[in-house]
């Protein structure tokens, strides 16, 4: 067993994860991040890559709209290594979309997202492989973000600041003296090699895995978890991220990623984020709506599909029925107000888009329990390229 000691140790090395052990660092505080396989492995890596503009939310879920808004324009200017500024598009196909207009265009104004109406004509001079039958067009300023660059230039800038990574390093206990945690045991599996990492915090930012993690302290954390299916086609027929403007649902947006697009999403409710198989009515559905927005993805061949499992966390109180009505903000758990159990921090939900900002929170209360007075900076200073 090597035994080692720090401050912070952080579980989960996704977007969130990499997020606080370079927020961590950045305020002088000694860290280590530990992940049971490699950088971006989960939902990180292997959601549709849109940088949201907050407008999928902005009628139904505000106060993640807002969120995404205000991260948006922070990692244009931090990472803009990560990040293609696509725009977006937010299209009116039919009376139904037509009726949702107004309110998607009201949600947006109150949260501060910038729009603009475009005729059908304009859309079409603008993106020409859009559907024929569009009526309207708003712009967003949605982009696409790589989240494997955005991790590693985290990790890369948190070194620089002296923290440590331990990849393909599962934690097997949650160590706990009383009623306070005191540190992780962990496997290498590389190398065999055991560690038992002692800290005066630990931060579980393990996301869908966050209630298997708060079990390893003898906790329950209750997620929401569901998956959803995205399907990758060779070529790029549009510039702009396109969404549907309705209330948001399966299969109502294409993201063009590098050379090819992204078709998402669908939600289908789990227990197990380690248990889940892509049907094939999924992928049937994602085309079939996907052609109603731009007809030419009916002739353009499928590259493959994958899944991601979002980390939604419905806390006690909330009573939403569906997965798609489960907010989409980010939560910070302090276990010693909710549990009697101190030294753990949980940060769960959100989005990739929003990871620097839960990030940033996360830190301002270990810090504060730690007694340590230092301001968050990783909104002022640019990523180090990946």
């Amino acid at each position: 067993m090597i035994r080692l000691e720090t401050r912070v140790v952080v579980i989960g090395g996704g977007a969130t994860g990499t997020a606080v052990l370079r927020d961590l660092a950045m305020r002088g505080v000694e860290a280590v991040l530990v992940e049971r396989g490699n950088l971006a492995e989960g939902t990180s890596g292997n959601f549709h890559g849109l940088l949201h503009s907050g407008g999928r939310y902005a009628v139904k879920d505000p106060p993640a709209a807002e969120e995404c808004i205000h991260e948006n324009a922070i990692l244009r200017r931090i990472a803009p290594q990560a990040i293609e500024d696509t725009g977006g598009f937010f299209v009116v196909l039919t009376d139904e979309d037509e009726a949702f207009l107004p309110r998607f265009l009201e949600g947006c104004r109150q949260v501060g997202i910038p729009t603009e109406v475009l005729s059908g004509s304009q859309a079409l001079q603008e993106e020409p492989a859009l559907s024929p039958q569009v009526r309207y067009a708003v712009t967003v300023p949605d982009a696409s973000i790589d989240g494997w660059t955005l991790c590693i230039g985290s990790v890369k800038a948190a070194k620089e600041y002296g923290a440590k990574v331990f990849l393909y390093t599962p934690v097997t206990k949650i160590l706990r003296q009383g009623d306070r945690v005191v540190g992780i045991e962990a496997v290498d599996r590389s190398s065999g090699n055991e560690y038992e990492i002692r800290a005066e915090y630990v931060i579980n930012a393990t996301g869908p895995w966050t209630t298997k993690t708060a079990r390893l302290a003898g906790l329950e954390v209750p997620m929401a978890l569901d998956y959803g299916t995205m399907v990758v086609l060779n070529g790029r027929p549009v510039r702009r991220a396109i969404n549907r403007c309705r209330p948001p649902t399966d299969g109502d947006i294409v993201v063009p990623v590098g050379t090819a697009i992204v078709l998402g999403t669908t939600s289908v409710p789990i227990q197990d984020p380690d248990d889940f198989c892509i049907q094939e009515w999924e992928i049937d559905l994602l085309l079939e709506e996907a052609i109603k927005m731009v007809p030419v993805v009916e002739e353009m061949g499928v590259q493959r599909y994958y899944a991601a499992v979002r980390p939604l966390y419905k806390p006690p109180t909330e009573g939403a029925e569906g997965q798609r009505e489960v907010s989409r903000a980010f939560y910070v758990l302090d276990h010693e107000e909710l549990d009697g159990l101190g030294g753990l921090i949980t940060v769960t939900g959100g989005k990739v888009t929003t990871c620097r900002l839960m990030a940033e929170k996360t830190v301002d209360l270990v810090c504060a329990k730690m007694g340590i007075q230092a301001p968050c900076r990783t909104h002022l200073e640019p990523l180090p390229p990946a």
